[in-house]
């Protein structure tokens, strides 16, 4: 499942000497990540934001439910 937010992130490395992982900061990051979850909740594959469906070209607006 996928959840899609608009907005900026801050990427940055955590890890050790041996092992990395990226991490994103951001209340963008969070919104998205709750949007995922709630696909669950409605039995979707995808879910995004009303930014984001702001950002699409009127004839993509017309796929949206």
């Amino acid at each position: 499942s996928f959840g899609l937010h608009l907005g900026w992130a801050i990427e940055g490395a955590i890890g050790s000497y041996y092992k990395f992982d990226a991490s994103y900061l951001s209340p963008h990051v969070n919104t998205a990540a709750r949007l995922q979850s709630a696909t669950k909740f409605f039995g979707v594959p995808l879910l995004f934001s009303g930014q984001l469906y702001n950002m699409f070209s009127p004839e993509t607006q017309n796929y949206c439910r």
